[in-house]
């Protein structure tokens, strides 16, 4: 069967506040939860965005070129999408403060021949060219290596009899306009219009608004050019022609054919509207970028280091800190070193253009389906959100919008939750910890109490001494004092119940003594035999309170006499079986079963004792006995002890009374008996074994006891112990501690 688990004041406590520790955990996943319901959020509001932006930019063919758009695959280095300088370039020949990237760069060698066909080896011309814009200007540069360059010479009047740069476009009639970029030095240039097949134009024509700066080098020369937006129109060419000599041929190459304008690549210049619609939403906490259906980024606003989302708590700080902010910072500084990141701003981003496997959200909207990608910066200090949504125009998809957005805003609500949930934390684990020792402390307090209780009273119910009052002023302190208070009460009683026997039996004495004289003179003079009658029934009482006051000043002579005795090593064997003998003598009617060992068995102390107190057993076994029944008596070793058995069989203990039959002054003997009892016998009995260092206990048989077949007294006539079954009765046990004969 499972016992009953017990536990104390303080483990209980322990085991209630142990669910406590469940707060971080259960923060720990309600904040996951969290952050994945704000991250679905944060997606559905983006979408939302790209898809509000999308709808302002729908049919709106103008936003796109037309010409670009007919193509189902661009050409590199022929279709252009010149890219945004965030500051004006210097047109001084020196290409250092380009700081497009390096991959927009096109290469042009004899791979790119114009209506020839040359070999590698005898192509000695080769240029780089980068295109981009800032403002309504477009900027470019030709990085030549020519191994011999060629001025237009001063006195003459033809701009082609040298090196130059050709520049071909369409204008806003479709008519092909070619423009002409040469010079007579180093320094700064202007272009030329080149006449057309349908004007009166004979001349080249210079163009002011096309300007830049020739600059020879060791391997070449460089141009750079500025023009207006305007002036290039949706296809372009560019061209480089190598002369040398006129007798040799003339050796051309670039993007296309500057005379066919069906050769003419695309160039495509953002529409100006399109940032307009875009700065008008106003989401400037979001990354946005309009891609045409080629995936080329036509316009690009908002800075993705500062897109921290719609959660972004930088927008609902206060400037300053309170004091519990700062606390609460230094608190959580530890956290955050070891567990905890904050979103750093110094993330390294990409352009657009060179995402690699990081656009299949843009190809699936380009597509006609919305989508979203989540992806990490190369450093993996972010994770950006990515939502793209198509543009239409005649029920075509022309383009997509991508919006961008980190999870920074996310992030730190995260942290500030797990902040919040860590902090907590502390505050209730330091209240739990406060409380614990403040229980242990209780506990400890009322343990000592229990223990000083226990002190003042040994195992018979004495009060040895006080119990000091404790001079707190709480309950606890209370309750010692109330104990103190009540146990010294209860301390002069006990000393006056341990002392009246010995004082009634003082105090009566003597006039005990003047009623019998008083009766023996009365007895001389008795005339009848009422008289006679009368005065015989007095001196029996006179006789039984006699015996009264001798039982009771029996107990103290027997404690003083304990005191004073001393201590024989002596065989228990020997003596028991002795005064089992003389039992049957003084109590003729009652019959004896005895078994005793075999050996010797020697304990120390006070043989008389030893006898008196198996006087008191079998005289309280006799008085409790059926006379049909036999009292038992055994002697055995068990373990490191003598063990004395004395089982009557007859009427049982009450429930309550297997441990209070050795108190003095109990009996349970009727009040009609003819002898004065007052319960001192067993008290006897108990001070003997305790002074011996023995134990005494008393039990009710088992229901159902049969006798142990005893052997018999020889001689004597005792009852038949075959195996009979005896329902109640009472068995002594007394168990002394066995020593060795010769350690005396």
């Amino acid at each position: 069967m499972w016992r009953k688990l017990r536990l104390n004041l303080w483990s209980k406590l322990m085991l209630v506040a142990s669910l406590l520790l469940a707060i971080p955990f259960i923060g720990y996943y309600y904040i996951w939860d969290m952050e994945t319901f704000l991250r679905k959020g944060q997606e559905q509001t983006l979408m939302g965005t790209a898809r509000a932006l999308a709808t302002a930019l729908h049919e709106r063919p103008n936003l796109f070129n037309q010409q670009a758009s007919y193509k189902k695959k661009l050409e590199t280095g022929k279709d252009f999408l010149p890219a945004k300088i965030q500051n004006p370039i210097r047109l001084d020949g020196d290409l250092s403060d380009w700081q497009v990237q390096i991959a927009a760069r096109n290469h042009y060698d004899f791979h790119h021949q114009i209506d020839s066909h040359f070999e590698a080896a005898q192509v000695s011309v080769e240029f780089t060219s980068q295109i981009g814009r800032f403002d309504d200007y477009v900027y470019a540069y030709f990085d030549v290596k020519d191994e011999q360059l060629v001025y237009r010479p001063r006195n003459q009047l033809s701009i082609t009899d040298n090196d130059y740069l050709e520049i071909a476009t369409l204008n806003q009639n479709q008519q092909l306009q070619r423009y002409i970029v040469t010079s007579y030095q180093s320094g700064w240039v202007n272009g030329y219009r080149l006449p057309s097949s349908n004007e009166n134009q004979k001349y080249p024509q210079p163009q002011s608004n096309i300007q830049g700066h020739w600059q020879a080098t060791d391997t070449g020369y460089t141009i750079e050019l500025r023009m207006p937006e305007s002036l290039l129109g949706e296809k372009v060419a560019f061209a480089i022609t190598d002369f040398d000599r006129r007798d040799l041929p003339t050796i051309t190459i670039g993007s296309a054919d500057p005379k066919r304008s069906e050769q003419l690549g695309t160039f495509t210049v953002p529409s100006p509207d399109i940032e307009r619609i875009i700065k008008a939403m106003g989401r400037s906490q979001s990354s946005i970028i309009v891609v045409d259906q080629h995936q080329r980024a036509l316009t690009q606003q908002g800075n993705i280091h500062a897109a921290r989302g719609v959660f972004d708590s930088s927008l609902y700080q206060r400037e300053g800190l309170t004091w519990l902010e700062t606390a609460k910072t230094w608190i959580m500084a530890p956290f955050y070193y070891f567990l905890l990141t904050k979103p750093s701003s110094d993330f390294t981003s990409e352009e657009f253009e060179y995402r690699q496997n990081k656009q299949s959200h843009v190809q699936q909207a380009l597509t006609g389906t919305p989508a979203t990608m989540w992806w990490t910066t190369k450093d993996n200090k972010a994770v950006i959100l990515s939502a793209a949504h198509p543009i239409y125009v005649n029920n075509q998809v022309k383009g997509a919008v991508i919006v961008e957005e980190t999870t920074h805003g996310i992030r730190d609500i995260r942290n500030s939750a797990i902040e919040g949930v860590v902090i907590t934390s502390l505050m209730i684990y330091i209240s739990v910890a406060a409380l614990l020792f403040y229980a242990l402390r209780i506990s400890l307090r009322i343990r000592r109490l229990r223990n000083a209780t226990e002190a003042v009273v040994d195992d018979h119910g004495r009060i040895v001494q006080p119990l000091l009052n404790l001079p707190a002023k709480d309950e606890i302190g209370d309750l010692s004092r109330s104990f103190a208070n009540i146990l010294g009460q209860l301390g002069q009683y006990n000393n006056y119940l341990q002392t009246m026997s010995s004082r009634l039996s003082h105090e009566l004495k003597t006039p005990v003594a003047l009623v019998r004289s008083s009766l023996e003179n009365l007895n001389y003079h008795a005339t009848d035999d009422n008289q006679q009658r009368y005065l015989t029934r007095a001196h029996q009482g006179i006789e039984r309170l006699n015996t009264m006051l001798q039982t009771m000043s029996e107990a103290t002579q027997l404690e003083q006499a304990l005191q004073t005795s001393e201590f024989i090593t002596f065989d228990l064997v020997q003596l028991v079986q002795g005064c089992s003998y003389g039992y049957q003598q003084i109590y003729p009617q009652q019959h004896f079963s005895v078994k005793i060992a075999d050996k010797p068995l020697y304990i120390s102390g006070s043989d008389d004792h030893i006898a008196q107190l198996l006087d008191k057993l079998v005289s309280n076994a006799v008085d409790f006995s059926d006379n049909d029944q036999a009292i038992e008596i055994s002697l055995a070793k068990h373990k490191k002890s003598a063990r004395i058995t004395i089982t009557n069989y007859g009427s049982s203990l009450p429930d309550d009374m297997s441990q209070n039959i050795f108190d003095a002054m109990v009996s349970l003997r009727t009040n009609n008996s003819d002898a004065s009892h007052l319960g001192i016998g067993l008290y006897i009995s108990r001070l003997i074994v305790d002074h011996h260092q023995g134990t005494i206990s008393a039990h009710n048989l088992a229901p159902g006891y049969a006798g142990k077949n005893l052997e018999p007294i020889q001689g004597d006539s005792l009852a038949d112990e075959s195996a009979t079954i005896k329902n109640h009765g009472v068995s002594f046990v007394i168990d002394l501690p066995i020593v060795n004969p010769a350690s005396n």
